[in-house]
């Protein structure tokens, strides 16, 4: 078992901890592979109460921990797979219907990216389209370097991550024939469960040693009209679900409250501290004081939200470096051109191009 951090040390890096939403697939995921999950959790120090089960939170460590075990004592199984499609909302009914009653597949892949800021907030999953091809990639929301320091084997969580993107979209659909290919970063040569992995998937679809993990399937299926679409139902599903978000993210501090507004409006960068407050209703003073007792200030979650976005809009390719700067609220591109050096040790221009 891996050893505890202090959670201040990995709230610095930016990993914090997630919710204990995922409970029942766990068990579930077990019994398929012919073992009993409750003493690996009991050994990693996940302490289960369901009355409380909303409140429960572990850390990345504790959870990729079980997970590496869990690996351990299915040797005819690939756990994170068998995971991944086995995992259900039970406890989060709002994102369950905004999934099942989406209109598309499009719609469908804006609600996980939803879903995964409450289940896993430091993955992210992002569509790419070309020509004929769309993308899913699986990835992660903090440096990557401040996870695999630890040891952190992140393949087992972005692997679960695809299993069970694939789920939904085959049950939405009802079929896979717009399946194309499963890519893993893995080498064939680097896991033991390479047969595995190529059972769980259609024959001839998988590719080890990719350059990212994605699932690719045809693009014209993102838009075609899904029969269990319901207007009124996803609608109230989304509203429910946002308020999930607000609720989730008060309970991990006033920052993530404020990380969240921006992230769902990034609009909102412009306001000032007092026209935040008010946002949240807080007074100015108030919000001051909640951010420095969480060792944070306005000004550093502003610079943050700069960051993130910045890297995420490069990465789309959908807007120009100058766009970028001026939805930023940088003066000019130079200045955004410098704060991003700052950033990532390189211009917005070779960083975009090292990510293509």
């Amino acid at each position: 078992m891996r050893i505890p951090l202090p959670p201040a040390m990995l709230e610095a890096l930016g990993i914090k901890p997630i919710p204990l939403f995922m409970l029942s697939s766990w068990i579930k995921a077990a019994a398929k592979c012919g073992f009993n999950v409750q003493p690996l959790f009991k050994e990693a120090g996940i302490t289960i109460d369901l009355i409380r089960l909303e409140e429960a939170r572990v850390s990345p460590l504790q959870m990729v921990s079980v997970l590496e075990q869990c690996v351990a004592m299915s040797p005819d199984h690939y756990f994170p797979l068998v995971l991944g499609d086995t995992f259900a909302f039970e406890s989060l009914p709002e994102f369950e219907t905004l999934l099942t009653t989406s209109p598309t597949l499009r719609d469908a892949l804006n609600a996980a990216k939803m879903a995964r800021k409450v289940v896993l907030p430091w993955i992210t999953i992002e569509l790419e389209e070309k020509g004929d091809e769309a993308k899913v990639v699986i990835g992660f929301d903090v440096p990557v370097p401040n996870l695999t320091s630890f040891g952190l084997p992140l393949h087992l969580v972005s692997h679960a991550i695809m299993a069970c993107v694939r789920k939904f979209g085959r049950n939405l659909v009802g079929h896979e024939d717009n399946f194309r290919a499963v890519h893993f970063q893995i080498a064939e040569d680097a896991t033991p469960y390479a047969e595995q992995m190529r059972r769980f998937f259609p024959e001839g679809m998988v590719r080890f040693g990719q350059k990212e993990d994605a699932l690719i399937f045809d693009r014209a299926a993102l838009d075609v009209p899904l029969e269990g679409a319901f207007p009124a139902l996803h609608e109230q599903a989304q509203r429910l679900a946002e308020q999930r978000l607000g609720k989730e993210a008060r309970r991990q501090g006033v920052a993530a409250e404020v990380e969240e507004l921006i992230a769902r409006e990034p609009a909102l960068l412009a306001l000032g501290v007092e026209d935040m407050a008010d946002r949240l209703n807080l007074h100015p003073r108030t919000l001051q004081r909640r951010l420095k007792d969480e060792n944070d200030s306005y000004l550093g979650v502003q610079a943050r939200m700069r960051h993130r976005l910045a890297c995420d809009w490069l990465k789309r390719g959908e807007l120009s470096i100058d766009d970028i700067s001026a939805r930023l609220g940088f003066s000019d591109r130079r200045a955004f051109t410098a704060a991003f050096k700052r950033w990532e040790g390189c211009t917005p221009s070779a960083w975009r191009e090292r990510q293509l």
